[in-house]
């Protein structure tokens, strides 16, 4: 059972989200560490 790849690639497409919408990177920062806190 593969956990790890479907959250990288969730935190992949994120930060290729908010670069693309030239949000600032703290800002990018913060969703990928909810993102990770509440995948688990």
């Amino acid at each position: 059972m593969s956990i790890e790849k479907p959250k990288k690639n969730l935190l992949e497409e994120t930060q290729s989200i908010f670069q693309r919408l030239h949000y600032s990177i703290h800002t990018e920062r913060a969703y990928c560490d909810w993102i990770i806190r509440f995948h688990h």
